[in-house]
């Protein structure tokens, strides 16, 4: 009988190639332009008696403005609203408002009805400049094309997944001698509590640590492998699926809301774009409902553990905490922006370039530069007079902190841009990698609006990819090139013109 090949080494048909502007994600223009006369409307009329009643009515404003602007999007199908730039403006809201649809009696107790109107005054100008910059990239083909569509079989996927598993977790298992049972009873602990947290300024040691960044690359991969499970074996998808579990517990465990959401999200994206066209949509259905409970419930829970850690949460049960700590509370970032306008710049001046110029730097590690700045000449916790704890704005209360309104709107609209622009990596004909790629930038653009100083770190992994993905590519093309010279050498060369054979 006729041997057959594995499907990844058949040949590919060829395909009619899509015209970018059939196959882009994007934005519709009319429904950024609803959503931002919305915003405008609700800063234009926003009031009330109290901090929440501020605090709710833009709340309610500014969704309904953002869904009129997904239900323009939703015209050109689901798969249009799987863009960076809707991911990074439900994170923001998220982030700023969205507690607010609900009671927040403490929240009147904390901050002046006038504070309030400015917070709010700052983060809606947030929204105007994320809509407006995700318009204005326009470049007329895909980027790196070439890399983001090229084919490798699944085996090196899943060398790639484990890898990355084993290199994002290494600095944490040689803090406990590879003691994985150790290193699972510390994930339990306290926030900054472990063995392997870094000191404030690092030294060489602490290199090791950035190759914690390999964790985010998990979760899509996971996304990519289980949405073309027909390609691998139930032994592989096994596996996969019990170190994609260990990374979500691990984000989970950690307390960091955030981090947690974007394991779940970059998973959740890559998923759904690696599926295949044909493939059931009840699937798709199942992992964002389970997905979206798991948000919901990480919220809530995760809240109450995060200082004291999971062990004794489950040991000795909720502590006594704040008030505002019952029920919905995300962050009150809109009390920390409020109380940022009562300093700057009537009590300091505005920072300048200095906020984006330590946001730029960041990744770099001390140990490469010893000179490196520290900080900011004035932290968020210095000036708003506490210690111990650290403070959460949202990218705005920093933008804000560097030049006002119009340093939000100027880093909104960057972005806003970055956003629009990473749209158009996108592209049905992408690789298993190149769908790697993509999906690993939402964590950039979702991280990035909690805090602009996360964006350059929250870009590494998505250089790891990119980068890895050239060297596969090399790799390949290299051996290309020796099968061929191989073939050359062995084929026999033609008789020179005029040549005597040599028998008779």
């Amino acid at each position: 009988m006729p041997t057959v090949s594995p499907a990844y080494q058949r040949p590919v048909p060829p395909v009619a190639r899509p015209r970018l502007a059939d196959m882009q994600l994007r934005p519709d223009p009319v429904g950024t332009g609803i959503a931002i006369f919305g915003i405008l409307i609700v800063m234009a009329t926003v009031g009330g008696q109290v901090p929440t009643e501020l605090a709710h009515y833009a709340a309610i404003g500014t969704g309904f403005s953002l869904l009129a602007s997904l239900a323009f999007d939703l015209r050109r199908g689901i798969l249009n609203l799987i863009r960076a730039d809707v991911m990074a403006l439900l994170a923001y809201y998220f982030l700023t408002l969205f507690e607010f649809l609900l009671p927040q009696k403490a929240f009147n107790l904390m901050i002046s009805v006038n504070s309030t109107h400015n917070a709010l005054n700052i983060a809606l100008l947030g929204y105007v400049g994320l809509l407006i910059g995700r318009h204005i990239p326009q470049p007329k083909k895909q980027p790196f094309e070439k890399v983001l569509t090229w084919e490798i079989p699944p085996p090196m996927l899943i060398l790639i997944f484990w890898g990355a598993l084993f290199l994002g977790y290494l600095y944490m298992l040689l803090a406990v001698n590879f003691d994985v049972m150790k290193m699972v009873n510390y994930f339990m602990d306290a926030r900054f509590s472990q063995p392997w947290q870094r000191s404030k300024f690092g030294d060489w040691k602490a290199l090791l640590n950035e190759l914690g960044l390999f964790i985010y690359l998990i979760p899509p991969l996971a996304g990519v492998i289980f949405a073309r499970r027909q390609r691998f074996g139930k032994f592989a998808l096994f596996t996969i699926f019990i170190g994609y579990l260990f990374t979500l517990f691990y984000g989970f465990s950690g307390g960091t809301r955030n981090v947690f959401a974007t394991y779940l999200v970059t998973f959740l994206i890559a998923y759904v774009i690696a599926r295949p066209p044909e493939a059931p949509k009840r699937g798709i259905i199942i992992i964002c409902l389970v997905s979206a409970l798991a948000m919901y419930f990480s919220t809530i829970y995760m809240l109450k553990f995060r200082n004291i850690g999971l062990k004794n949460f489950i040991l000795y049960g909720e502590p006594a905490g704040d008030p505002h700590e019952k029920g919905l509370f995300v962050d009150y970032n809109l009390y920390a922006i409020g109380k940022l306008t009562e300093v700057f710049p009537s009590k300091h001046a505005y920072l300048g370039l200095e906020v984006p110029y330590n946001a730029i730097i960041r990744p770099i590690p001390r140990a490469l530069w010893k000179n490196k700045p520290q900080g900011l000449s004035i932290s968020i916790e210095d000036a708003l007079g506490v210690s111990g704890l650290t403070i959460a704005t949202s990218f705005s209360g920093e933008a804000y902190m560097s030049g006002g309104l119009f340093g939000v709107l100027t880093i909104a609209i960057l972005f806003g841009m970055y956003n629009g622009w990473w749209n158009y990596l996108s592209s049905p004909r992408n690789s298993e990698l190149g769908i790697l790629i993509y999906a690993s930038g939402f964590f950039a653009a979702v991280i990035s609006m909690r805090s602009l100083f996360e964006f350059t770190t929250a870009l590494m992994p998505v250089f790891a990819s990119f980068a890895l993905t050239v060297y596969v590519i090399n790799v390949a093309a290299k051996k290309v090139v020796a099968i061929r010279a191989n073939r050359n050498r062995n084929r026999p060369l033609p008789p020179r013109p005029g040549a005597r054979p040599l028998h008779r």
